[in-house]
């Protein structure tokens, strides 16, 4: 095959067209353990419980991976195609495999327009390049999954760039809380946010720079918070002569920072983002969502929602937006070329006011046994959570590369009443007893992960 110098190394001529294409990929085995509490489970879902049925003490992961780059010149300019093909098996805590084949890249380039499966444009750190755990830190960062955008980039020179981009929704659900803000509830519907199955577009925008120094970004997206019809307490009482509330909106704005330091070391670099959100959830955390966790006798929940409404067709109630910040930060320092460490950590904190959190713990719809309760009787469904960890990393040779990252999580509880208790209903965690009285509080664990990588390049 004929060499392409036009792009850089690993191009070849494709035989008998003027298409460039590179191709490349990787291998890795990765090891964790401690108690890792997984983070990205539903509420009642995931095998949370940490006792002798059920625990998380450790886990494996092999996975890999192949990408293919074509490149090609038109009276447009460049038009590029970029796929990632992958295969993924986890096992977990009880040794069971399972496998995953999918593709994580799909997208066209050309004249400043972006088709397809990439990243979001209102993304801006890459938590990826500084952790093996990269998954469990609060961010609105899309990269290792992809997110299905339609955009167009503005180049002004200078580095500076302008991106507007209409994208697959982010949604974390509008719940229907049932017909009244003060009590009663009958709202017991989980998984009953219909609106959720039209993946409504949101529309993003940011304004960047990248230069020597560094680069920086501000961004802000809008999504239609569409709800679900008025229900009569369950989802085969959702029907469309229900009616609906009007329609609401949700928002989150950010800004990021990235600044190089080669006067510290060749290749050091502190990178900085703050989100602020209501009524888009995902924008402030990507990845890990609503959970419930417990360790012994100690049960703490988070709710990941967009909001929820109340009321009746004939008698309409509230419709409020959750409101959700984070912050994540990172520093990466190279001891020598090939060695390297990081320190990275991120927080989230989510809260309600009076009349959303009142009527999701009247309604009874994330803990059924506590219908009728409010924050007067002590219900207070707002939550934070943080993580700090460190990775560092040996690169072997410059396709190789071994490392282990250490991370610490605290999860700080929303609560159900004053007494401080929380009664599981049947299924809620595996190995823990239904209609049992465990104390409600916070909870954390420390996660150890190892791992090693091999790129294949040309």
């Amino acid at each position: 095959m004929k060499v392409c110098s036009l792009y850089g190394a690993g191009f070849y001529y494709i035989p008998g067209t003027d298409i460039c294409m590179k191709v490349g990929g990787y291998v890795r085995f990765q090891q964790s353990y401690g108690q890792s509490f997984n983070v990205t489970s539903g509420p009642f879902g995931g095998n949370n419980g940490f006792n002798r049925e059920n625990s998380g003490d450790y886990s494996y992961r092999s996975r890999a991976i192949a990408t293919f780059d074509t490149r090609q010149q038109t009276a447009y300019g460049t038009l590029r195609t970029y796929l990632i093909l992958g295969f993924t098996q986890d096992s977990n805590p009880d040794g069971a495999p399972f496998g995953t084949l999918y593709a994580t890249r799909a997208f066209i380039q050309i004249a400043g327009f972006t088709f397809g499966k990439a990243t979001s444009f209102f993304d801006f750190t890459s938590s990826a390049a500084v952790a093996y755990n990269a998954g469990h830190l609060y961010t609105s960062d899309t990269g290792d999954g992809g997110h299905i955008v339609a955009a167009y980039t503005a180049q002004f020179g200078n580095g500076m760039s302008a991106t507007l981009s209409v994208e697959q929704d982010r949604r974390r659900g509008t719940d229907y809380l049932g017909a009244a803000i003060a009590g009663g509830g009958g709202g017991q519907v989980l998984g009953a946010d219909l609106a959720g199955a039209t993946r409504l577009q949101d529309v993003v925008a940011n304004l960047r720079v990248d230069q020597a120094w560094g680069s920086a970004q501000i961004g802000a997206a809008v999504r239609p918070m569409s709800a679900s019809y008025y229900g009569a307490g369950n989802q085969a009482g959702l029907v469309e002569w229900n009616g609906q509330p009007g329609e609401e909106y949700g928002f989150a704005v950010m800004a990021g920072l990235r600044l190089n330091a080669p006067m510290i070391g060749p290749g050091d670099y502190f990178q900085a983002d703050f989100r602020y959100t209501e009524g888009a959830m995902q924008y402030a955390s990507n990845t890990p969502n609503s959970a419930l966790i417990s360790q012994g006798q100690t049960v703490a929940q988070v709710i990941h929602n967009d909001g929820g409404f109340t009321g009746t067709a004939a008698a309409p109630g509230s419709f409020e937006r959750t409101t959700a910040w984070g912050v994540f930060a990172s520093y990466e320092h190279f001891w020598t070329p090939s060695l390297r460490t990081s320190l990275y950590g991120s927080y989230l904190n989510i809260s309600r006011g009076d009349g959303l959190n009142n009527a999701m713990c009247a309604s009874g719809l994330y803990n059924p046994a506590t219908v009728g309760n409010t924050r007067a009787t002590g219900c207070d469904l707002d939550s934070s959570q943080w993580n700090i960890g460190s990775r560092s990393q040996w690169n072997i040779t410059k396709d190789l590369y071994v490392g282990v990252d250490f991370i610490y999580h605290k999860v700080n509880t929303a609560t159900y009443n004053a007494a401080g208790t929380a009664t599981l209903t049947a299924g809620a965690l595996a190995g823990k007893a239904a209609s049992a009285s465990y104390t409600t509080g916070d909870v954390d664990a420390f996660v150890t992960t190892w791992r090693i990588h091999r790129d294949i390049v040309p």
